[in-house]
């Protein structure tokens, strides 16, 4: 389930500033706050530098006070996820209410897991991950060799991207297009894009694809559940209210993954990562779960 919708240049900042697609919900601009000062420092330098501007600069904009004359934060009932289980109409209703501008902002100790619940996530994380791995491998080996018959060059696609806090790590996926393809160009929009193989049609259709994140989960970098991670250079750009999906450790699978509106770029669908963030828990996590194995036993992933 590719999240980058951006336009096919060489370069990724140009890339980034030439897409016509990428088009950010807009529930803050009305508040009267002045954020040029936090644009002003945000500035990367290269080479470690720019990480290290980047974390200090996303934690500054998680801790940001909102005035709630202006966002004035209503009261809600914690999202237990059971939504996601019921008949389609229920779906439907509720995806329609997440659609809706979100009120306040996400500081990071507005985040729903107490430190005994990240214990019991991250415990769940590296179980479930493992589980995983040793149920899956017989497929990944297939999938490897399969791979390695249908097209020169690895078996393995590796992505920078940024994590929890605005920390960097690979992010590793199987290879499901040609190697002379441009890291950041655009993702296939159809099936019959000339630059999938014919190997990698089918395992992004199941979002097999996306499997070898289960790496990144054991070593701390991803959760089974959370946002989608961005790469650097859309993150370098992030207004700091975008700043706020980095409260949470990224996850291989979310409420966008699984939303209607997973066919268009999570760039457009901030709200979703927010939301799951206000009220992210272990039963909405279960929820999200069994919701993905229902997409991807259906055969509705990435094209």
């Amino acid at each position: 389930m590719n999240n980058s919708e951006l336009s096919g240049v060489s370069s990724p900042a140009d890339v980034f500033k030439e897409s016509g697609t990428l088009v950010y919900p807009r529930y803050w601009e009305d508040a009267p706050h002045d954020d040029t000062e936090f644009h002003a420092r945000r500035e990367p330098d290269g080479g470690g530098g720019a990480e290290h501007s980047r974390t200090a600069v996303i934690s500054e904009a998680q801790g940001m006070k909102v005035d709630d004359s202006v966002f004035p934060v209503e009261a809600e009932r914690p999202d237990w996820g059971l939504w996601l289980l019921g008949g389609s109409v229920i779906r439907h209703d509720r995806w329609e209410h997440l659609r809706a501008p979100l009120q306040g902002a996400v500081r990071r100790d507005e985040s729903c897991f107490s430190r005994s619940s990240r214990l019991t996530k991250r415990i769940c994380d590296v179980v479930g991950s493992v589980f995983l791995l040793i149920l899956l491998f017989p497929l990944f080996s297939l999938i490897a060799v399969f791979i390695k018959l249908d097209s020169r060059g690895p078996v393995f696609f590796r992505h920078d991207r940024v994590g929890k806090d605005g920390k960097n790590f690979v992010l590793w996926k199987f290879r499901s297009m040609r190697t002379n393809v441009p890291k950041y160009e655009a993702s296939p929009r159809s099936a019959t894009d000339a630059r999938l193989t014919r190997v990698g049609r089918l395992i992004r259709r199941l979002s097999m694809d996306e499997m070898p994140q289960l790496f990144n989960v054991l070593r701390g970098e991803m959760s089974l559940v959370g946002p989608r991670p961005e790469m650097p250079f859309i993150v370098d750009r992030f207004h700091p209210a975008e700043c706020q999906r980095t409260v949470a450790k990224p996850g291989i699978t979310g409420l966008w993954q699984i939303s209607p509106a997973r066919a268009f770029p999570i760039h457009e669908n901030l709200h979703y990562d927010l939301h799951y963030i206000r009220n992210q828990n272990l039963f909405l996590d279960c929820a999200i779960i069994v919701r993905t194995i229902a997409a991807v036993i259906r055969g509705i992933g990435a094209v």
